[in-house]
């Protein structure tokens, strides 16, 4: 098994596994399709300049992924670097589930953050992921507080 940094060429992944995840938490039909589009925009530009992805692949298999963002804050005496970075789209394919794969996926990009000087992760977190977050340090509410900023349709 192995963990790569995704390229521009890997974004067929970046969507398999992000409508994978939304699948898998119940989304509706029309969810799926929108959020295809608009990923399929996103990931027409270059998307690696503003996002990273990491692929977990095993013999050649694409079996997993995830993605990260980062950002700059002011820094604080918590936080020193001002550092932040948000995880997203975490996925295994169903059948490589339970197997540990995901626990290694997280390691990495924990590891990737550390060697960053990345201060702080936040994620969303799905009913399902939660267990895995929670074993491996996250702490606060399971799901992320936001406020929509501009309405559904796109406004």
């Amino acid at each position: 098994m192995m963990i790569r940094e995704a390229t521009k060429a890997d974004g067929k992944w970046v969507l398999h596994h992000r409508l994978g995840m939304f699948k898998a938490m119940g989304e509706s039909e029309e969810f799926i399709e929108e959020t295809t589009n608009l990923t399929k925009e996103y990931l027409y530009g270059d998307w690696t300049r503003n996002y990273r992805y990491f692929l977990v692949e095993d013999k050649d298999e694409v079996i997993g992924g995830c993605g990260l963002s980062t950002f700059k804050l002011p820094p604080m005496a918590h936080q020193k670097t001002g550092v932040y970075a948000y995880l997203s789209n975490m996925f295994i394919e169903p059948k490589y589930q339970g197997k540990g794969i995901g626990r290694t996926l997280l390691k990495h990009v924990i590891e990737v953050c550390k060697t960053e000087k990345v201060g702080l992760i936040i994620l969303h977190s799905s009913a399902h992921g939660s267990h895995l977050f929670k074993s491996e340090g996250f702490r606060g509410p399971e799901h992320l507080m936001h406020l929509l900023t501009l309405k559904h349709s796109g406004e």
